[in-house]
């Protein structure tokens, strides 16, 4: 791993720790806000910013985790630690997210008063811390921090609606808006989280990745000199930034090893352009009888 590459690994670890201290700090003040104000939206959000403090905390240590070098027990690195965090995040905010829709229903059936004065000021600070973290995050890469951006971004859309629900409570007494606007903040955070989920799930599944694109990958390695063929291709991702590949080059029945040696220092070379850093090459001459392997 570069140095370079350790550094930006490094930056993205202190911006998920200022977003886990920011995160966290906030949630305990929207817990004392939530009890003041009696709102169910406000509520809902404090739970869900304490899950998103603790997938924060769990995103920071995976990071970490992560720059590990490989050794002889992970010999692919520890890459996959980061996506490992991913798919807990995620789960961590589908659970709360179905308990806010819970909550909300019940509230909607008998709505209670809610007091928007509080609710005003701390969207306010809502919008302002969320906005400062997803500002900071978003330098980085990784589905890790794609993640933990998500979350952010929906806490700022969430703050923005309960602004909005704020500014009509103090002209009208519509207190099921405050239910409403909690059961929209869950729904939206259920439909990014399923997405991630997912994405996360593919990964260790060993999915071949949608991201790779293997056509230009084989017409770019068979332009090479002496490649008859690429076939017998298998593929999958180390983590949301890099893949692996294995696959069976056919070649001239004249070739020596000198040259099968230079071409694939050329096709590494290649395979570097399209994020593949591991990689398994098999080569054939022209006469061999083809096993599928």
């Amino acid at each position: 791993m570069s140095h370079h590459h350790h550094h930006h690994h490094n930056h993205d670890s202190k911006n998920i720790l200022l977003a886990f201290t920011l995160n966290f700090v906030f949630s305990i003040i929207e817990f004392i806000g939530a009890y003041l104000t009696n709102s169910v939206a406000i509520y809902s959000d404090a739970l869900h910013d304490l899950g998103d403090s603790m997938a924060l905390l769990l995103s920071y240590f995976a990071e970490k985790m992560s720059l590990k070098k490989p050794d002889h027990k992970y010999t692919f690195g520890y890459r996959r630690f980061s996506i490992l965090s991913a798919l807990l995040n995620g789960i961590i905010l589908f659970s709360g997210s179905l308990y806010v829709i819970y909550e909300s229903i019940l509230r909607l059936k008998s709505p209670e008063t809610v007091h928007p004065e509080g609710m005003l000021a701390l969207a306010f600070l809502g919008i302002t811390v969320n906005g400062f973290a997803a500002y900071r995050l978003s330098k980085n890469g990784g589905m890790n921090s794609k993640m933990v951006m998500l979350h952010l971004l929906e806490d700022i859309l969430g703050w923005v609606g309960i602004l909005i629900i704020s500014i009509i409570l103090f002209f009208k007494p519509w207190f099921i808006l405050d239910s409403i606007m909690s059961l929209l903040i869950a729904l939206i955070i259920l439909k990014g989280v399923y997405k991630n989920i997912l994405k996360t799930g593919q990964i260790f599944l060993q999915r071949f990745p949608d991201e790779l694109e293997i056509d230009k990958v084989k017409s770019s390695i068979e332009g090479l000199d002496n490649v008859l063929n690429i076939h017998a291709i298998k593929g999958w991702s180390i983590d949301s930034d890099s893949f692996y590949l294995r696959f069976h080059i056919k070649l001239p029945t004249t070739s020596t090893i000198k040259e099968i040696d230079e071409l694939k220092i050329k096709i590494k070379e290649i395979l570097k352009n399209y994020k593949i850093f591991d990689s398994t090459i098999e080569f054939e001459s022209e006469d061999c009888s083809h096993q599928r392997v």
